[in-house]
Order: structure tokens, then C-alpha cells, then sequence
């Protein structure tokens, strides 16, 4: 889709007052706005992103056309319009409304719904609602006014847990999704070698699948059924049995220190090598070094 807009720039279309704006905070995937607005007729333009409406003080009748005749919902506090994406309509109100967005982006929900049905997707769509009530939504929308207000620690993974949420009870609720048949396929030599030479060189660091997955040119979740599809076990499972062949190999120089084995094969420390040892081969590092 060309020219679709993004959350900043809703205001060109409809005027009103900015009381939060969450562009500045570095969310993916997800975005927080908070408008004062007068009555008004507007011509919403197709958005970039599935858009959450939830209204604070409402009391107003608000009138929707789409492909159609107009829709007429009577609106009050907590009341929550849906609006999909990629799609232009028409929206009247009387009355002053105070409001707030979320803003999901299109791979926020495809991706988790991709997740979810483990198969590939042909089309996705998030049906419009005028007026409708959602505790979760609320729930989602009071976490992120708090994470808004003021920094906390783990503030990513807490909006990146809130954007999973929030996509997941979309796709729940109010999602018509067409799956896509088609045959996944492996890496391939060529993927396979790059691959597997960057885990060689990288087993004494941590190793993420979101690096591996762009290396790939995919999205993790594609990357991670491919790789399965062509080593017989998942990335993770792959890591931990480069990481152990490789320790094996550095335990037969009987004077090279345990610490240092494990600080060279990328575990956390030596107590994280005796575990992943004693759950994978049964035995720890020394009773293996012994054994050799």
C-alpha cells in the first residue's frame, strides 16, 4: 500500500489538541496519542497502522461512512472505535470528545499471527468497529499511560509484552485471516554456509536469533522454520550443540581452567556450562574432561 500515514501525522487531517504523543519514547511497533477535539466532519486518509479509538469523557453520537451508508453509535466514557488499515473514511461528531490512540503496526499483527497459526499468511484484516466496549483494550491502554508517564526499568520488553498482547487479543477478536498455502522450503547451500560460519566465529558471544534471522534476510519466525527444516533441530538447540562440541574440544587441554572454557564457548559463566553439560550428555565438564 503507497502513501499510507503514520500516527504523527494524523493531525493534517484532523485538527485538535495534542496531550500525548509516544513517538519520542522509541516503542516499536506500537504507538500512543492523546487528542482534545471539537466537533467536527472529518476524512480519515488510509492509515499505516491498525488504529485503537478510546474515548475518555464522550458523550456524543459519532457517525461513520465507509463504502456505504453512514453508521451511528452512541458514544460515552471508555467507549473504543476500530479502525483498520489502508482504508479512507468519513467520521461526524457534535460534541467535544478527549480521546486516545493506539497505533499497531501491520507486522505487529502479522507476525504474531503468523506465530500463532504457524503457517504463512495471505491477507489479515482487523474489522472496523464504530462503538464497542473491550476490558483488555482498557487494561492495555491504563499499562501504557503508566509506562508513558514515567520511565521504568525494562520499559522495551514491557511495551514490547504490551504490543504481543494487545495484537494477540486483536487477532482473537476481531481478525479475518486467510492462510496461504505454501511449501516452506530449507535455507540452502549458500544460506546454510553463511550461517553456519557465523555461529562458528560468534559461539564465544551471545547469539540471537533476530541476528541470525537477518543475516538470513527473514523474519525470525521464517528464519527459525527454515533452519529447522535444514539441521533437523531449532537455531537455539543448534547454538547449544556448537557451543558443547566445541567445549569438548578445549577440555582435552587438561590445563586450560573450566572458567575459561566457558567464557570461551559463550556460556555465562561455569555454572551455566555444568548445567547445559549434565542436561545435554549426562555428565558435567570435569567428569568428562576425566573421562577423555
Amino acid at each position: 500500500m503507497n502513501d499510507l500515514i503514520p500516527p504523527e501525522d494524523i493531525t493534517k487531517w484532523i485538527p485538535g489538541r495534542k496531550t500525548i504523543d509516544s513517538t519520542a519514547q522509541g516503542w516499536r511497533g506500537l504507538t500512543l496519542m492523546g487528542y482534545r477535539y471539537a466537533g467536527l466532519e472529518v476524512e480519515i486518509p488510509p492509515m499505516r497502522d491498525y488504529m485503537i479509538v478510546v474515548y475518555q469523557d464522550a458523550d456524543t453520537s459519532m457517525r461513520r461512512r465507509c463504502n456505504g451508508p453512514w453508521q451511528t453509535e452512541k458514544l460515552r466514557p471508555g467507549s473504543i472505535s476500530l479502525l483498520t488499515r489502508g482504508e479512507q473514511s468519513t467520521w461526524q461528531w457534535d460534541d467535544a470528545i478527549n480521546v486516545r490512540h493506539i497505533y499497531l503496526g501491520h507486522s505487529a499483527i502479522s507476525e504474531t499471527a503468523a506465530q500463532i497459526f504457524d503457517r504463512d499468511l495471505a491477507s489479515i484484516d482487523i474489522a472496523d468497529r464504530v462503538c464497542t466496549t473491550d476490558n483488555m483494550i482498557q487494561f492495555c491502554l491504563n499499562m501504557l499511560e503508566q509506562e508513558y508517564s514515567g520511565f521504568g526499568v525494562g520499559e522495551c520488553l514491557f511495551i514490547d509484552a504490551l504490543r504481543t498482547q494487545l495484537a494477540v487479543h486483536l487477532i482473537r477478536n476481531y481478525a479475518d485471516i486467510a492462510i496461504k498455502e505454501t511449501h516452506i522450503g530449507t535455507l540452502g547451500s549458500n544460506l546454510r554456509k553463511v550461517v553456519s560460519e557465523y555461529i562458528e566465529e560468534s559461539l564465544g558471544d551471545r547469539i540471537h536469533l533476530e541476528d541470525l534471522a537477518s543475516i538470513a534476510g527473514l523474519s525470525p519466525f521464517h528464519f527459525s522454520r527454515k533452519f529447522k527444516l535444514e539441521f533437523g533441530v531449532t537455531p537455539h538447540a543448534f547454538v547449544i550443540q556448537r557451543k558443547i562440541k566445541k567445549a569438548k574440544a578445549l577440555l582435552l587441554k587438561r590445563d586450560l581452567p573450566l572458567k575459561a572454557i566457558a567464557a570461551d564457548c559463550g556460556f555465562s559463566d561455569q555454572s551455566h556450562m555444568n548445567r547445559t553439560f549434565r542436561k545435554v550428555l549426562g555428565i558435567t565438564p570435569a567428569e568428562y574432561r576425566r573421562s577423555a
